[in-house]
């Protein structure tokens, strides 16, 4: 594991010290000196963490994006593992639509895991912060990144878990979440899907069921926030003209807009970044925000 650049400072903090994460005091085994790179306070609450599978499915990374996106817009902090998969997109919408972010990494803070999170990592250390309790140059060990978890569930007021099999790290986090005494929140999926059998199984065993991007913002007695028709222009107006006249996936919606299916699905894509649309388990593209 290469690592990372001078650029950054690493900063060690003991438990005792008041910039150390006051939520992190409430683990039985707190780490007792934390390192550090970018900016204290994004660690501050509200914060929801956002985790499940590594290989996540495309409906997976969708919801990812739609409630990162709905709270990192809230003013709430999106925590994840930087993991590839459902906790990189996390990490990747948060900061797309100018929110706070935190990583917590199974390595020391100035190590690249994987490697090609590189520039991810490094525009979190810029824009957000980065957590390890091991320290600069450590590249981490099999049971590293399950200890982990107990952190990113701890800084966190809600842990939601995504899409996750059966033996996910995710599903650790969840469980730390509840010795804590935290909500512990689950995106329903299908039920033959193998990547989501952990995160379904969640939902028996009395996990908040993510119906919309909101749900995650009243779990946390926050109001979501007001639906007002966007002001688009170009083709994106037109993809969201058609929603408006009945269309409801990317083919109807080439047929009403007469674009290339390729780009509707690029407009799609960006339409749901900001927050404008979600997509449900079949496809089919949903207003996240009035059409008027």
């Amino acid at each position: 594991m290469p690592s990372c650049s001078p650029e950054g400072a690493v900063r060690e903090l003991a438990v005792e010290e008041a910039a150390y994460p006051a939520r992190l005091r409430d683990l039985r085994d707190a780490p007792r000196r934390l390192f550090a790179r970018g900016i204290m306070l994004t660690a501050e609450p509200p914060a929801v963490a956002i985790v499940g599978t590594r290989v996540a499915s495309p409906y997976g990374l969708r919801v990812t994006r739609a409630i990162a996106t709905a709270c990192a817009r809230a003013g709430v902090c999106v925590v994840s593992g930087l993991a590839r998969g459902i906790d990189a997109e996390a990490h990747r919408t948060a900061l797309a639509v100018g929110g706070r972010t935190v990583a917590v990494l199974g390595t020391g803070p100035d190590v690249y895991y994987p490697r090609g999170h590189r520039s991810l990592q490094e525009s979190i250390a810029r824009e957000g912060l980065l957590l390890s309790e091991h320290a600069p140059g450590e590249t981490g060990h099999r049971g590293a990144f399950p200890r982990r978890n107990r952190l990113i569930a701890a800084l966190a007021d809600i842990t939601v878990v995504v899409e996750a099999g059966e033996e996910s790290g995710a599903l650790i986090t969840a469980r730390h979440a509840v010795e804590l005494g935290r909500t512990v929140a689950c995106v329903p999926n299908a039920i033959d899907v193998p990547t989501a059998r952990g995160s379904n199984a969640l939902l028996k065993e009395g996990g908040e069921p993510i119906l919309t991007p909101d749900d995650v913002l009243r779990l946390l007695s926050m109001q979501p926030m007001p639906a007002h028709g966007p002001v688009l222009d170009g083709d994106a107006a037109r993809c969201w003209d058609a929603l408006g006249r009945g269309a409801h996936d990317v083919r109807s919606i080439a047929q009403h807009t007469g674009l290339p299916t390729r780009q509707v699905t690029a407009l799609l894509s960006m339409l749901e970044i900001d927050g404008l649309i979600t997509f449900d388990v079949t496809g089919r593209v949903r207003p996240a925000v009035g059409l008027g």
